[in-house]
């Protein structure tokens, strides 16, 4: 099984910094790994996307997501 070459965050659109997309495997470190992730983030994921896009790390801790049409909160 290889990853998926999906490099975009479903939430904001910015690079989701997903390691093994970038390497093409699984066998390497990503941030995901080690990471708490915002279930409120997880939940606007578009149903579309669900286990095909990974979320970037500020969305995947709830500081970038906004659900669609809103502006995303400021850190």
């Amino acid at each position: 099984m290889q990853p998926l070459a999906n490099h975009i965050c479903p939430l904001c659109g910015g690079a989701n910094q997903c390691a093994p997309a970038r390497a093409g495997t699984f066998a390497v470190d990503c941030w995901c790994k080690t990471a708490s992730i915002s279930p409120e983030a997880l939940a606007q994921v578009p149903e579309e996307l669900v286990g095909k896009a990974c979320l970037c790390p500020r969305c995947a801790a709830g500081i970038g997501s906004a659900p669609p049409g809103q502006a995303a909160p400021q850190a």
